[in-house]
């Protein structure tokens, strides 16, 4: 690849991350960009790209910097959490474990997080429950701070004998399917040709661990653009995604009811193609991710 192609595909992905929210790692690129005129010297009219590029990395600084002074905001009292666990968890037919695994992850999923974990370290103390739930601790740290905080946890886990060699073993290839999804570069940033990825079988409605769903829009604004969309949480074949109020064409298409055709999701052992219709669509008004939409996607066969 030629300089003026690798400076493209840097400019156009920095360009596609800031679109995306993603802005330490659009800064990356751009600076990345800056660096490549800069040691080859080989590019007409460098310095012009040199100072657009500038701009462009000012510009996402003052967002990353209008994002960091933004107070953060409390979680709900513990009477209110209760109350959004017994109106949101569904319960019927579950033993008090299970029920109290679903009522930790309704809590994340509503922006929660302190008592989320609180209440899903609790669990790591019965056999049954152990493994989902310290996935779902490792969920928590990721969709309230970032990778690091759950390497940082695992790494505890390792230290301690609360869970077998195996299971520590299963823990860390989890974790590793996201380390691997946080960097998007790594991911390609098109749908996959069908042919080559195979279609996803439910078999008593389990599915694998998703960590990643990606979407191609098919209308709107945004038409033809694919993003790489994090699930934060997952329950059954039930999917959960944080989407950025300031998205708004992107969450347009996410209303409930909507049918998504045509989906690639990365999991924990393959890349597979399926379907999902929108269960529920709803702006969380408290807790650290205020503002933002919690989508519920139900994940069917292709």
């Amino acid at each position: 690849m030629d300089v003026k192609e690798r400076l493209k595909n840097l400019l156009e992905t920095a360009k596609l991350y800031r679109s995306q929210g993603l802005l330490f790692e659009a800064k990356g690129k751009y600076e990345d960009a800056l660096t490549l005129i800069q040691e080859t010297g080989l590019i007409k009219d460098g310095q012009n790209l040199i100072d657009i590029i500038s701009k462009k990395i000012s510009g996402v600084k003052k967002d990353i910097e209008k994002i960091e002074k933004q107070p953060t905001l409390p979680e709900v009292s513990e009477k209110d959490q209760d109350v959004i666990k017994e109106l949101f968890s569904d319960t019927t037919g579950k033993d008090k474990d299970a029920a109290a695994l679903e009522g930790a992850i309704t809590l994340a999923k509503f922006g929660q997080f302190d008592r989320a974990l609180k209440d899903l370290n609790e669990l790591l103390k019965n056999d049954s429950v152990r493994m989902t739930a310290a996935k779902n601790i490792l969920r928590c740290h990721m969709a309230r701070t970032s990778i690091e905080d759950a390497v940082v946890q695992f790494q505890k886990w390792q230290s301690t004998d609360i869970f077998t060699k195996n299971q520590l073993v299963t823990i860390r290839l989890f974790l590793e399917v996201f380390r691997f999804d946080n960097f998007k570069e790594n991911i390609s940033l098109q749908l996959k040709n069908p042919a080559h990825v195979e279609k996803l079988e439910i078999t008593d409605g389990e599915i694998p661990d998703i960590c990643a769903m990606i979407i191609t829009l098919v209308e709107g604004p945004l038409r033809g653009v694919t993003f790489i969309l994090d699930v934060r949480f997952q329950i059954g074949n039930v999917i959960t995604l944080f989407i950025e109020d300031h998205k708004e064409e992107l969450l347009e298409s996410f209303e409930v009811g909507n049918m998504l055709d045509n989906l690639q999701f990365n999991s924990t052992i393959a890349t597979f193609k399926g379907k999902g219709i929108v269960a529920e669509k709803i702006r969380i008004d408290s807790g650290t991710r205020q503002g933002d939409y919690r989508i519920d996607i139900q994940v069917i066969s292709s």
